[in-house]
């Protein structure tokens, strides 16, 4: 059978002999069209933690049944990204006269880190970090800006007081040129760990300690949902580092690792662990007291009492570009900022509760043998968990959902319909 010759059309046939090279550009301007109409192909990474109220307000605004409603949800979702804008602009300000300090917790890393499906159902014992990074956003990530503080539940709880005692020793180790004039600081809004008067306290007697030439002190806290600090890079790097060993047995396996990116710092031994909390209770009034509405707050602003020697004044602004606040005195009647006195806290003062210790001492049992003991490499489990503990199943009267760290409080209030930014 005959092959039925092709049909050319004459114009087309033309233009390509005429100008070869823009007909293969159309070509494949052509074919790139076809392939990203007709292929349902994505190369996007799916989004995780979004911002909740992003999302609420994305939907109401699909749901939306009149212009005027969406166009007010539109505006409100507007401000709402640009407040949270603003947050950052205060981060990246590259400032001669501002120093910026921005901290947060790593999630918690378990011990021991290892394959046995047993770990799923089994309490560990955790090993925490709280980095702190010195410098703006813009600024380099190295280890002469970032410190990793690193202890084990045993030693202490993960609490407030360690997080303002972590926070004192990098303020005192640090040297602050002559033309700084105002400290930052800037962390998400966790009531349980950052946002509290132990902190304040704190950060209210540094500044009554701090030298002459800084004037003032701000802590600044993000939009609930639009909180990545640069700690948060140092954590997304170490963390790809923790995934490729298979089993991390003792504390060394993470410090190992998180050494090549930041400067250790031992809680306890090099930074010490006062009681903020307990001081700053006796000299401060309570949050109710004062003159602002301490959770709404997104800015608070220390400064110098200039009649009251070692006196701190407070002002707190609820939005990020609005200055509408008074300093006032935030002290109980006779009592003054600099009368703020810690007490050491004692190395070992975390508790390991009974029914983790027995998970713990079982998960060894299975995975290893009976006697793990002797095994050199879980050393580290052997001065944690007693001999008398038991091996088989005892069952659990504590409820499980009490053994929960702080960071599950971590709630802030959120403002909606609130154009201010």
């Amino acid at each position: 059978m005959d092959k039925i010759p092709t049909v050319v059309d004459k114009n087309k046939a033309r233009k390509r002999q005429s100008n070869p090279e823009k007909w293969k550009r159309n070509q494949q301007k052509l074919e790139r069209n076809v392939f990203n109409t007709n292929f349902n192909l994505g190369f996007g990474s799916p989004h995780t933690d979004v911002c909740s109220v992003c999302l609420q307000y994305a939907e109401k605004i699909k749901g939306a049944r009149d212009n005027r409603t969406k166009i007010d949800l539109m505006i409100q979702l507007r401000v709402h990204k640009k407040r949270a804008q603003t947050f950052f602009n205060y981060l990246k300000e590259d400032s001669p006269n501002v120093f910026i300090l921005s901290y947060d917790c790593q999630k918690n890393m378990p011990l021991p880190k290892i394959t046995d499906q047993n770990t799923y159902y089994s309490g560990q014992i955790y090993f925490f970090d709280f980095t702190i990074v010195a410098g703006s956003s813009k600024s380099q990530l190295n280890k002469d800006s970032t410190f990793a503080y690193l202890w084990t539940e045993d030693r202490f709880p993960k609490d407030s007081n360690l997080i303002a005692s972590a926070i004192y020793h990098r303020l005192n180790a640090t040297t602050f040129p002559l033309q700084i004039n105002t400290v930052r600081l800037m962390a998400d809004g966790c009531a349980g760990q950052n946002k509290n008067t132990t902190v304040a306290g704190m950060c209210q007697k540094w500044l009554t300690e701090a030298p002459q030439h800084i004037k003032k002190m701000e802590i600044i806290f993000p939009v609930v949902g639009h909180s990545f600090l640069p700690a948060d890079r140092v954590f997304g790097t170490i963390e790809k580092e923790f995934r490729k060993p298979n089993t991390i047995l003792e504390p060394t396996g993470y410090t190992n690792i998180i050494k090549e990116y930041s400067s250790l710092i031992s809680v306890g031994q090099e930074c010490p662990v006062k009681d903020w909390k307990d001081a700053a209770k006796k000299v401060l009034k309570s949050v109710g007291t004062w003159h602002v509405p301490f959770m709404k707050c997104k800015r608070f602003i220390l400064k110098r009492s200039k009649i009251t020697v070692g006196n701190i004044l407070v002002k707190g602004e609820i939005h990020y570009v609005a200055d509408t606040g008074a300093y006032r005195n935030v002290c109980k009647k006779g009592k003054y900022t600099n009368m703020i006195n810690t007490q050491d806290i004692r190395l070992g003062s975390g508790t390991l509760k009974a029914t983790k210790i027995r998970d713990v001492n079982k998960l060894l049992s299975t995975h290893f043998d009976a006697d793990w003991r002797s095994y050199e490499m879980l050393s580290f489990y052997d001065k944690l968990i007693p001999n008398t503990v038991p091996v088989d199943d005892v069952e659990n009267e504590e409820d499980e959902n009490n053994d929960v760290d702080l960071e599950t409080s971590c709630q802030e209030q959120i403002i909606l319909n609130d154009l201010m930014i």
